[in-house]
């Protein structure tokens, strides 16, 4: 009898409609998955074949782990192909036209770290995906952390007092988040707008801006401490927290009190050169200048060009500083520069004597970014070159 009835409403212009609309919101509702006969225009016309196959919609539910509720706003991709995001207090989407077999569901939320889930359709009626509290926010679109440069900017709970001349707490970020994020922001900016720091802004990708995901780290129980060490000192459980981390950023307020010359001009210190597996800088807030040289050692894996105590190597390749004069020029022959701007890495005195030489050779001419002089003006030729390397390369620098 219940046959009959089914079969009744269904034939019925009114109840197929009622029919209909029941369906439509049990979908909606994630109680169904229910399979859509995928046809051409014409498909009217003929009989099925072998070849036809059908899609599947199915609901996929984000829900907070702490707190089990439903969570809106969250990014779905489907093997690999951004699908919507969640709505409303149960925080899902239906997604539709799934093909049978086994399919990637990813979740992507601010606040929240990334999840991914596998479902098999037309096993699975549904995604549910626990999304877990992040100390890691996203600045911005991000994209995916395999095809970007991940960088990480981490609050210092220190920063240097001239008066005194020795490190001091500060509450400048610890207490205010907002005061962490404006200045973060005004950095970010400056690697966003790299090609205008080059000599020949045609030498980057006109993407480059997209090349990059940021974030900031917000742990209100554990800081960095940027004087502790030369490159600071990073929370204890941040590789932890944010493993995919391309590059962390140690970020201290400008410093306090009367200033009274060295060691009171701002610095920055890197732990490695070049990104990768725990690598990271500190700079000051309040000097772009010297924010781009560090990002230049640990982002991009530059050499300094100046001479004093700090580290050279012949970076290959496209290296922006070699161990030859011989193989200075032959760099510069073969990328159509002037090989006589291939010059020794020194530093004269006022009178001519040579106060510092070192056995490496640098091409880019003065001011240049990676020389010592107030890290001013721009990254030359070589320096350039090797950027564009590392960014074509992002997470292929080992290989």
């Amino acid at each position: 009898m219940a046959q009959s009835l089914i079969h009744a409403m269904i034939t019925d212009k009114t109840c197929r409609i009622t029919w209909r609309i029941f369906l439509t919101l049990a979908i909606l509702l994630g109680l169904v998955a229910v399979p859509v006969i995928a046809t051409s225009p014409d498909s009217s016309s003929r009989q099925p074949s072998p070849d036809d196959r059908h899609t599947y919609g199915i609901p996929v539910t984000c829900r907070d782990s702490n707190t089990g509720t439903g969570i809106a706003g969250i990014r779905v991709y489907l093997d690999g192909e951004f699908r919507g995001v969640t709505a409303g207090k149960e925080g899902r989407i239906v997604v539709l036209s799934l093909p049978p077999g086994e399919h990637t569901v990813r979740a992507v939320g601010r606040g929240y770290r990334e999840n991914t889930s596998i479902i098999r359709i037309p096993q699975d009626e549904g995604a549910y995906i626990l999304m877990y509290p992040s100390k890691i926010i996203p600045v911005g679109e991000t994209g995916a952390v395999e095809d970007r440069m991940d960088v990480v900017f981490v609050p210092s709970k220190t920063q240097y007092d001239c008066t005194k001349k020795q490190k001091i707490s500060t509450d400048y970020y610890t207490a205010n988040e907002d005061n962490f994020r404006n200045d973060v922001n005004g950095l970010i900016e400056k690697l966003r707008a790299l090609n205008s720091l080059t000599r020949n802004q045609s030498c980057l990708p006109g993407d480059t801006p997209d090349r990059f995901n940021f974030y900031y780290y917000s742990d209100p129980g554990d800081y960095a401490d940027a004087f502790s060490g030369c490159a600071g000192k990073l929370p204890e459980d941040f590789w932890k927290d944010a493993p995919f981390t391309d590059v962390a950023v140690i970020i201290y307020p400008q410093y306090t009190g009367k200033y009274t010359g060295p060691p009171c001009e701002p610095n920055g210190c890197s732990s490695t050169m070049g990104p990768g597996t725990q690598s990271w800088f500190k700079s000051p807030a309040n000097n772009a200048p010297v924010f781009m040289h560090e990002a230049g050692h640990t982002v991009f894996g530059l050499m300094d060009t100046y001479c004093g105590e700090t580290y050279y190597a012949q970076n290959d390749p496209r290296p922006n500083v070699w161990s030859t004069q011989s193989a200075c020029i032959l760099s510069a022959e073969s990328n159509n520069w002037d090989p006589t701007y291939c010059r020794q890495i020194l530093l004269k005195a006022s009178n001519g004597t040579i106060i510092c030489q070192k056995e490496f050779w640098r091409y880019d001419p003065d001011p240049d970014m990676m020389s010592y002089s107030l890290f001013t003006g721009k990254f030359g030729n070589a320096t350039t070159l090797h950027i564009h390397h590392m960014l074509d390369n992002i997470n292929r620098w080992n290989l």
